[in-house]
């Protein structure tokens, strides 16, 4: 297909991207991502004090965990408060438990609180550097809080421990769109795609850049398949706002 030499071009009318949404924060699952609690192991006693303690011991891990799984419930059911302080007893009784408070840090956010919440993940990072989550998550918040530059660090990092993270190259390549780095950004949208064929806000964001770029057919392809797949997916405002990048270009 030809480039349509009758497109006009609007370079004085910036195309807006595909915002980041607060549900995009990465929540530890309650069906399958439940770590595992970290208390010492328990070897041979002796005394039976020591046996004691063991049982105490065992007596806490328990409860921790039905306190960590309950604010996981809360989570999922969006009562933020209850998940706050069932996230902050598992964290009483084991301050070592990263996912609480990455957790805890996702229900802090949604309810506005970013500064703790930004703490909470920065503790989670200090006890485990290894969740590439933990650092997708901050990289968010950071995003929200107009700290680009830490933000995209944190995506390098979380891009790091895991390169098959889709919405991570995304999160990243809408910083870079918006802090001017063209280039950067489709390379980042383009990475996204090719690990999940049906991201739509992908498709969508990329064809902004073609546009910035003067790449005005790819844009124009672009947003037909993001609006494609925004109507199959019922994202009906943004199939709404990809036909009308369409109706910029083609007229």
């Amino acid at each position: 297909m030809e480039e349509d030499n009758s497109i006009q071009l609007n370079t004085t009318s910036p195309m807006p991207t595909i915002p980041l949404l607060p549900s995009q924060l990465v929540v530890t699952t309650i069906f399958n991502s439940m770590e595992s609690l970290r208390f010492p192991s328990i070897v041979g006693k002796v005394f039976s004090g020591e046996q004691a303690e063991s049982r105490q011991e065992a007596n806490l891990k328990v409860r921790t965990q039905k306190l960590y799984a309950q604010g996981l419930k809360n989570l999922e059911q969006q009562d933020l408060h209850g998940a706050i302080k069932n996230f902050t007893a598992t964290i009483n009784i084991n301050p070592q438990f990263a996912p609480a408070y990455n957790d805890r840090g996702v229900a802090r956010y949604k309810l506005g609180y970013k500064q703790s919440a930004l703490q909470d993940l920065t503790t989670a990072i200090e006890l485990n550097p290894y969740r590439a989550k933990y650092y997708s998550n901050r990289g968010f918040m950071l995003t929200r809080l107009k700290d680009y530059t830490a933000a995209i660090a944190d995506y390098n990092s979380a891009l790091l421990l895991n390169p098959n993270l889709a919405q991570a190259y995304f999160n990243r390549g809408a910083i870079r769109l918006q802090m001017e780095n063209s280039l950067a950004a489709l390379a980042d949208f383009e990475s996204a795609i090719r690990l999940d064929r049906d991201f739509a806000k992908a498709y969508f964001n990329r064809g902004v850049t073609r546009y910035k770029l003067r790449k005005v057919q790819g844009a124009f392809e672009d947003f037909q398949k993001a609006a494609g797949l925004f109507k199959l997916q019922g994202q009906i405002d943004d199939y709404r706002e990809a036909v009308s990048r369409i109706r910029q270009l083609w007229y």
